[in-house]
């Protein structure tokens, strides 16, 4: 592209490819600082292309190229563009669909082709190079997308899904794309989104009233109010369903309750396949934020849910002790449990061009009772009953939890200090009552109650001093090495008080102690944890875009002081612990105009510190099933961590992917010891062994692009796991080698503007060996989900999904899952809406879980919520 009167090359024009007569845009880019472009890949069509050139300043060109009877390079030579003088006409009337500003992707919803009532994620599907993935991740060319903003700051909360599922697409003026704020030189980069709004559309106000009732007394009832203006957001909520929709915070409740018809994600949000037990659950609160000024913003957040869930679980769990031993347990449990939980959260920012201030608070009480009833038969190999167990249990707890924090930074400039400083105080309180009665094969019954009260206090302060400015204002210049200075503190105030009683019943009331477990505690605990790291990194510029080095160096020192104090003898603890923590990097960048691979290499070492439970736990006689033991010689396991990670980002093909492979060897490395007696019991402890080895390696993978002229998204999570660690059987020390594979491969593909099909695959193998026994278990599941938006206002989603799991040594299982949704909008702006669901037709659901571990073999069933049919009418309120 070159000037017309002055014959120089253009840089940045937008070259926009069209299919003639359809007006469809099937790829676009821009020119280089040369004024050459290359468009790869573009879609073959049946008519003419129509090649458009846009630049402001300058007059739109269009070109017409005659499609090739096969692929094949067209190469169009120069391109003179004319000047024009009315440049605000000029942009106003011909925006082009994509352009660049400076580094920034400016997107034009006004030149894309949308259905009436579309919304910001309908745009974006329609924008070449931009993927929207079935988990709600958005790719640019293949870069990812880390937060979405609407007028430079975040909408109603942090999930996308909230501003791009939920504002209409002609209320948008310009979506602009740019490289995140908080890149750094030694990490993969990421992209910003802010859709900004016309003018006349800066305030507005969207929601969803809805009930629904269905079959069996299933109902869900939700009430939203969302408004806001250039300063303000308020959300008003409350929602509540018996339909296993179960959500925590603000946020999830309104990505959960969008416009876009079948907009909540199908996994997170509807009565989910695996979710365990039926829960009845109620929510409602409030969130208000507000821009003061460019530099303050403030967040409040109120919130008040109920749950209730009844859950049915029966255990399998073969144990194998060699030499044809074997001990296999019958387990089923009722659980019945209501949560009740209070809380608000409150955040201001105040910004400017030297500090940054972030303090955050947060206030939360919960209160939880739970009953369960258990019934556990032990065997041996032969089918002799060996132990029988019956427990029934009621247990209430309180807890109140209070948080204060703040974060200080100082902005990295040119000359000046770098400092961080963050802080944050947390207070709680938990009071618990378990009252159990407990009758073991022949024995008498046990009657019992442990009462259970803490105060725990935790301060937590981090800081990071920049030396580079120090070094500066002393004189010290042209070192080309940075330098920072890290501390970590954190310090924990335990005091616990534990009461066993056993009812007697001559006074008819619980005033035995049981001195076993009954203690006062006052636990004391310091962590430090300073730290100094070298960096240094070399660019290197070349024609086509540069290469980067980056060197990284730190040494840290953790040093531990845990000491507890009891009228236990037992539980009597004082352990101070030192230990070096070096870690190095180097990593390799390439960037291109089209693509960018990074190498990165490092080491790190780790101290993993035992829990205090592991140290001290006490033996609780009266329990039949299972009991921890303490170890106070329990030493710190100590890992090397040695790992390469890959990246490689091609933007023609919109394809990202990502390999990491860690390799770590152990010192003082931790190994379960357990002693089965024969009624069933099973003592646990941790011990210290000889370290051996473990290894990883995860590689993620996306690419999306045009097939028939239709958007294909391909992903894939793959993930290894295995190594080698001992554990102890009885005593007996025993080598256990493990691995474990899972692939998660998504496809979707959009066959037309109305149909669209998913298909998800989630397989799952582990293997592990020991001198004991050699057991593999398999999980696969493959999911084909389908949307159609027809007729006219009609959105049909369907969700087959078929489940397969096998053991060695157990029965194979196997579910067929199958749920639709149906929607219907009436009214002008579609706010009306009618909506059926059918929920597991098959009648097949149920939650499976198949767990190895050492010499064990353990299935988990546990109840879900089954068929049900419902039928719900919503109205969305919505002015912009």
């Amino acid at each position: 592209m070159v000037d017309s009167i002055g014959q120089e090359p253009i840089a940045a024009t937008t070259v926009s490819i069209y299919q003639k007569g359809e007006g469809k845009l099937l790829k676009y880019g821009f020119t280089n600082n040369s004024g050459f472009f290359n468009l790869a890949e573009v879609p073959l069509v049946d008519s003419v292309y129509q090649v458009r050139l846009s630049h402001i300043g300058y007059g739109t060109v269009e070109v017409d190229v005659n499609r090739p009877s096969t692929p094949t390079d067209i190469v169009m030579g120069d391109i003179q563009m004319k000047s024009v003088s009315n440049l605000i006409a000029e942009v106003a009337v011909n925006r082009p669909p994509i352009m660049m500003n400076n580094d920034t992707l400016v997107i034009n919803p006004e030149a894309f082709d949308l259905q009436p009532n579309a919304v910001v994620e309908d745009l974006l599907t329609k924008v070449p190079g931009v993927a929207v993935w079935g988990d709600g991740v958005i790719t640019v060319n293949g870069k990812r997308v880390d937060r979405v903003l609407v007028e430079g700051q975040p909408f109603f909360g942090a999930d996308p899904a909230i501003a791009t599922r939920n504002l209409p697409s002609d209320a948008i003026d310009k979506v602009k794309v740019y490289d995140s704020p908080t890149n750094t030189p030694d990490r993969e980069e990421s992209l910003e989104m802010d859709i900004i709004l016309k003018n006349d559309k800066k305030r507005g106000l969207f929601g969803k009233v809805s009930l629904g009732e269905g079959t069996k007394n299933h109902k869900e009832r939700t009430v939203l109010v969302n408004v806001f203006d250039p300063k303000n957001q308020l959300s008003l909520f409350a929602g509540s369903n018996n339909t296993n929709k179960v959500v925590s915070n603000a946020s999830d409740f309104l990505a959960a309750n969008v416009y876009k018809a079948g907009g909540e994600d199908l996994e997170p949000n509807t009565p989910r396949f695996d979710q365990r037990g039926l829960n009845d659950f109620f929510i409602a609160g409030t969130k208000f934020g507000r821009r003061w000024n460019d530099r303050l913003r403030t967040n409040l957040e109120l919130l008040h849910d109920d749950r209730k869930s009844e859950t049915l679980t029966d255990v399998r769990e073969i144990r194998q002790f060699g030499e044809g031993n074997v001990q296999e347990i019958a387990e089923s449990r009722q659980d019945n449990t209501h949560g009740v939980r209070q809380s608000y959260l409150g955040t201001a920012r105040y910004e400017d061009r030297k500090w940054a201030l972030r303090i955050n608070s947060q206030i939360e009480r919960s209160k939880t009772s739970r009953s369960q009833l258990l019934n556990r038969q032990v065997t041996d190999q032969s089918g002799q009953n060996l132990a029988d167990l019956y427990k029934d249990l009621f247990n209430d707890e309180q807890n109140r939890t209070g948080k204060i924090g703040f974060d200080l930074r100082q902005g990295v400039t040119p000359g000046r200090i770098k400092f961080n400083l963050s802080y944050e105080f947390e207070t709680e309180s938990r009071k618990q009552d378990q009252q159990e009665d407990i009758l073991f094969s022949d024995g008498a019954p046990i009657d019992r109650l442990k009462r259970n009260n803490q105060g725990n206090q935790l301060h937590e302060m981090y800081t990071v001093l920049g030396l580079d400015g120090l070094l500066n204002a002393m004189g010290v210049r042209g070192i080309g090495v940075s330098f920072d200075l890290r501390n970590t503190l954190k310090a924990r105030w335990l005091d616990e008080d534990q009461q066993d009683l056993f009812f007697d019943p001559a006074t008819d009331g619980y005033t035995v102690e049981n001195q076993a477990i009954s203690y006062s505690d006052r636990l004391r605990e310091i962590m430090w944890t300073p730290e100094i790291t070298a960096s240094r990194g070399f660019v290197k510029r070349i024609g086509g875009g540069e290469n980067r080095w980056h060197f990284n160096a730190a040494l840290g020192l953790e040093t531990t002081s845990r000491k507890n104090t009891s009228n236990h003898e037992l539980r009597v603890l004082d352990k101070h612990m030192l230990y070096m923590l070096p870690s190095a990097s180097v990593q390799y960048r390439r960037f291109r105009q089209l693509s960018n691979k990074s190498l990165t290499l490092a080491y790190k070492t780790l101290v993993n510190q035992p829990h205090i439970l592991q140290l001290i736990a006490l033996v609780d006689t009266t329990q039949k099933d299972f009991n921890q033991i303490g170890n106070r010689g329990l030493k710190p396991e100590e890992e090397y961590q040695f790992s390469l990670e890959y990246t490689d980002l091609h933007q023609v093909k919109n394809m990202s992917q990502r390999l990491k492979v860690t390799y770590s060897l152990y010192r003082n490395q931790h190994a379960n010891s357990s002693t089965y007696l024969p009624d069933g019991e099973r003592l646990s402890q941790m011990l210290n062994t000889a370290g051996l080895s473990s290894f990883s390696a995860l590689y993620q993978y996306r690419r999306s692009r045009a097939v028939w002229g239709r958007p294909l998204n391909i992903s894939l999570i793959s993930q290894i796991n295995g190594g080698h660690r001992y554990f102890f059987n009885n005593d007996v020390r025993h080598k256990n080698s493990r691995l474990m594979m899972s692939h998660r491969p998504e496809i979707d593909y959009v066959l037309s503007d109305r149909f669209k099909i998913g298909l998800l695959g989630s397989f799952t193998s582990y293997w592990t060996a020991s001198g004991l026994n050699s057991t593999t278990t398999n999980s696969a599941s493959v999911g084909l989900d389908a949307v159609l938006t027809w007729p006219r206002r009609t959105t049909w989603i369907s969700r087959l999904e078929r489940k397969h799991f096998s053991t060695r040594g157990l029965p194979a299982e196997q579910l067929h899952l199958w749920h639709v949704d149906v929607y219907y909008r009436l009214l002008k702006k579609e706010q009306l809406e009618i909506k059926f669901s059918a929920y597991d037709i098959l009648n097949n659901n149920r939650t499976i879980q198949n767990i190895l571990r050492d010499n064990t073999v353990r299935q988990v069933r546990v109840n879900n919520i089954q068929q049900f049919f419902m039928i719900g009418l919503s109205y969305y309120p919505r002015l912009f």
